[in-house]
């Protein structure tokens, strides 16, 4: 008698954002859209900032570059960004700065979430200068260069 293995609840997948992926959301929904979006959630999280716990990064540093783990959590969610910067690998073909982060539930610890995160640290920037911008602008007036 031959008998399958059950198949894993739709709870056992954890969701994975590629760099394909990422390029494929910003692609569909236009990078205007991710940036001005990214900006209200970094806007919303600072207006919280008191409930992260902030971790100091942990660092390991060798020779040849640096790689990072960069945890914060709230009553909610943990999270932590790996990073890496290796200015050698330019000579082998990989990329000097590398990334990816996890975003899990704090109730459970179960991971909620696996993405890329070189391409998301990039857009984050674009969008927390901006917001650094728009926030500045709107607390000078037009007469000393808050509307240039």
């Amino acid at each position: 008698m031959l008998t399958h293995p059950p198949a894993p609840s739709a709870l056992a997948f954890v969701p994975f954002v590629s760099v394909k992926n990422m390029m494929a959301l910003v692609n569909a929904t236009g990078i205007e859209t991710v940036l001005r979006e990214l900006a209200a959630y970094i806007e919303d999280d600072f207006k919280r900032w008191p409930d992260f716990e902030k971790t100091p990064r942990v660092a390991s540093h060798s020779i040849d570059g640096v790689i990072e783990l960069m945890p914060t959590a709230d009553a909610d969610n943990y999270t932590f960004k790996y990073v890496n910067g290796h200015p050698k690998n330019v000579r082998d073909g990989y990329q000097t700065v590398t990334a990816f982060g996890v975003l899990s539930s704090v109730a459970n610890g179960y991971p909620i979430l696996l993405t890329e995160m070189t391409l998301l640290t990039a857009m984050r920037t674009a969008a927390m200068s901006a917001l650094r911008r728009t926030l500045s602008c709107a607390r000078r007036g037009p007469h000393d260069g808050g509307d240039r």
